[in-house]
């Protein structure tokens, strides 16, 4: 009866020690599960990297590690949970003034002979320190994943510098660039009607919300080399927001008979292209890329406890172009008046847009301004913003005939599609869904 007591307190003790390392004071438990909640660590073994954003919005690496499914750690606590201090990103998205601090997470998984590279997770996290650990749970779907042949990846000589000869993988930005002082646009209106109308767009916070952008990643297998967009190849994802306050942008603008104007908020952009690398002796790249285009922070007046993004409107068409080969007009709205989110059902297809609400072209503003590496379908890539909850609209708005007329609107949708977070009852799932390149009204 001793032996067995000693026994059991033996093993109360492992299992508190256990616990205690799963969940670090202030911390997060990073589950990595399947689209059916299958630990990723019952396939094979489980290379991770978590990452955030630095002050100047460059990709930060802050933890690398492996998981292995093992019988005896299971009984003790799950083995495909990462343990994760959350001290420095919390500290630089204080530096940065913002709410939340983002975490990204890469995933691989050898399986069988095979290499699988996922498209990156990511969660927020807020700056005020939680007492317990932080349990957050991330899908990954093996669909998704670009599957390499292991013994395809040779050994060749890489700038990449290699550690010993543990196996391990990285992403290694090859170009990072960020451009200040931008306008980006986010209603762009054209009058093709005789008579002037009035837009105004209203970007706010709700009560205790925090609102912001959100960071938008491409991810494919040698998608530097293609001509076009082409949506069988390249996955485009909505990613968590780059930076949350308390953010609030309003303008009002008239525009006359056949002409063209567009709303403009006026913040930093920033582009980031990455290589993945399989490293052994040495490393080499395994053909997968990605990019990321993100707005990192908002030109702002600050009072009233608010943070006032710098707004104004600019004449004509924009400077760039986007895809018009992938966009469309919606049905029209036949009245006087008619507001943004009227749209919004019929543009997002599934969902009613509010994780992602209107579609900024930044990737056509970053292509135009013309970083070294950008692929010739950059312009594709769009950005959105949203609150905290992805069920309440952060951007509103509307277009109306200053005479009272009754005209033809139409907002434009398109064949273009991006996963983006969608909230239901049982939590936030990623849905593809097509999503406006630029938010374009017509009025006829």
């Amino acid at each position: 009866m001793k032996k067995f007591l000693a026994s059991l307190v033996v093993l109360l003790f492992v299992g508190a020690v256990g616990y205690i390392q799963a969940a670090p004071i202030g911390g997060a438990k990073v589950y990595l599960v399947d689209e059916m909640g299958k630990p990723l660590t019952s396939y094979g073994k489980v290379y991770y990297s978590i990452w955030t954003f630095d002050k100047n919005g460059s990709i930060k690496v802050l933890q690398r590690g492996e998981l292995t499914k093992s019988v005896f750690k299971s009984l003790i606590f799950p083995d495909n949970v990462i343990k994760l201090n959350l001290d420095t990103p919390r500290s630089i998205a204080e530096e940065r003034g913002s709410h939340t601090a983002f975490i990204g997470i890469d995933v691989w998984i050898e399986k069988d002979g095979k290499l699988y590279t996922f498209p990156p997770e990511s969660f927020e996290a807020e700056v005020s320190k939680n007492t317990f650990a932080k349990s957050i749970m991330l899908k990954f779907n093996f669909k998704e994943a670009r599957v390499k042949d292991l013994k395809a990846l040779s050994s060749e000589n890489s700038k990449v510098q290699p550690m010993a000869h543990d196996v391990y993988y990285v992403w290694e930005t090859v170009e990072d660039k960020s451009y200040y002082h931008q306008k980006i646009p986010v209603l762009i209106v054209d009058n093709k009607a005789s008579s002037s109308v009035s837009a105004t767009i209203q970007m706010a916070y709700r009560g205790s919300y925090y609102w912001g952008p959100m960071v938008t990643v491409a991810f494919g297998d040698l998608i530097s080399e293609k001509v076009s967009f082409d949506p069988s190849s390249i996955t485009v994802k909505a990613l968590g927001r780059s930076t949350t306050k308390k953010y609030k942008a309003s303008w009002i603008m008239d525009v006359s008979p056949h002409s063209s104007k567009y709303i403009w908020i006026k913040g930093k952009v920033h582009y980031i292209y990455q290589k993945e690398y399989y490293c052994s002796l040495y490393c080499e790249p395994t053909g997968n890329e990605r990019y990321f285009v993100k707005i990192d922070s908002f030109d702002t007046d600050y009072y009233n406890g608010i943070y006032h993004i710098k707004t104004g409107e600019a004449y004509g068409k924009l400077p760039y172009s986007v895809p018009s080969r992938w966009i469309e007009p919606t049905g029209a709205v036949y009245n006087n008046k008619v507001d943004i989110e009227d749209f919004y059902s019929e543009i997002y297809v599934g969902t009613s847009g509010e994780s992602f609400n209107i579609g900024a072209p930044l990737g056509a503003l970053i292509a135009f301004l013309g970083p070294e590496t950008a692929p010739a379908w950059l312009n594709v890539l769009v950005t959105g913003f949203s609150l905290e909850d992805y069920v309440n609209y952060a951007v509103l708005g509307s277009v109306q005939s200053k005479s009272g007329s009754y005209l033809h609107f139409r907002g434009m949708k398109s064949a273009y599609e991006m996963k983006l977070p969608v909230k239901t009852w049982y939590g936030t799932s990623y849905k593809r869904t097509p999503v406006p390149v630029g938010f374009y009204i017509e009025v006829s």
